[in-house]
This record gives structure tokens, sequence and C-alpha cells, in this order.
């Protein structure tokens, strides 16, 4: 993290909600790297910080705890889809760009989920073509970008796994100030 010091460089770090995090960390496991494990052994594996991304409270609370500095942007997945024109005009005065209105429509048009759902680059088809073979996609319903959701989570967790999450989460945020509900 030393490295963020540069100031030279602009970074913007986006946090999400640990459950939905582990949803959409599960499906990308099964379509970049051919997971076949089950969801709930998925979750325990992220709740026990052994999922390929953990341990997530060191990345988040590492960039949080950095979140006044000039040159970093600490947004949260859940503000951006509620408020995606905020969050594009927060991002352009970060980066000293001055955005009109028009400006400001076109992105939002151009960032819009189905937009980059419909983007081969932004939906990773290359890397999955070439670590997967090039007929992989034709063959597989599954996809990086899915359903861009906030609280997708409902449609996989039980209840003992939310109550689970909730008490890790709260562990981990406990008198940080952050919030990622």
């Amino acid at each position: 993290m030393y490295q963020l010091s540069s100031s030279l460089l602009q970074m913007v770090y986006v946090a999400r909600n640990p459950k939905d995090m582990c949803v959409s960390y599960y499906h990308y496991c099964m379509l970049v790297h051919n997971l076949k494990g089950s969801f709930q052994d998925f979750c325990d594996l992220f709740l026990k910080d052994r999922a390929p991304v953990g341990p997530i409270w060191n990345h988040i609370l590492g960039f949080w705890k950095r979140r006044n500095d000039p040159n970093l942007l600490f947004l949260k997945y859940e503000d951006m889809k509620r408020d995606q024109e905020g969050a594009i005009r927060q991002t352009a005065q970060f980066l000293g760009k001055t955005l009109s209105e028009s400006d400001v429509k076109v992105l939002t048009e151009h960032l819009s989920f189905n937009k980059m759902k419909q983007n081969p680059a932004v939906n990773l088809e290359p890397i999955i073509a070439k670590k997967n073979g090039p007929d992989y996609l034709t063959s597989t319903s599954l996809r990086f970008i899915r359903k861009g959701e906030v609280g997708d989570w409902r449609n996989h967790m039980e209840p003992d796994m939310v109550a689970r999450f909730d008490a890790w989460t709260e562990e981990n945020l406990r008198g940080t100030g952050l919030n990622l509900d």
C-alpha cells in the first residue's frame, strides 16, 4: 500500500457488501477457474478467508483507512447502483475532469449494466476463451457480467449462512465507521 503515496497515481476503489461479493465471486470462479464445488462450500471457504480472493478484510479495510488520501477515491458498489450519475460526477471530480450534463448522460448510458454486459472486453470473453478454449462460452450460460444487482445474495443464501456472514461482517467492521449494507 505504500505505493499509493505516489502523487501521480490516482486510484478508484470499489467495495461491496460481502454477501453479494461472495455470490459474485462464486460465479466468477465457476466461469474462469471451472470451480465445481457447491455454493455452501464456497461460502465456508470465503468466511474462513480461504477463497482465492481472501482475506477480504485486510484488502477492504486497508483502502478504507486511506479513504481520505488525495489520490484515492473509495466508493461502494451499492451507492454506485443507487446513484450512477452521482458516482460518475464524483469520479470525474476526483480525476480533475469537468463533465457537462450531456457528458454525464452519455456516460450513464455507456456505463449502464446492459451495455457492460454486451461488451466482450468487459465480460472477459477474450480471456475466458484463451483459458478455456474458443468454444467454451457457447457451451455455458455463465458470464462474467451476470446480474449487477444489489442484494442478489437473498437468492442464494439460507438464513443460517446470512447470520454467519452478518456476524463475520459486524466483527470485522466494528469500530471502523464503514458500513457495507
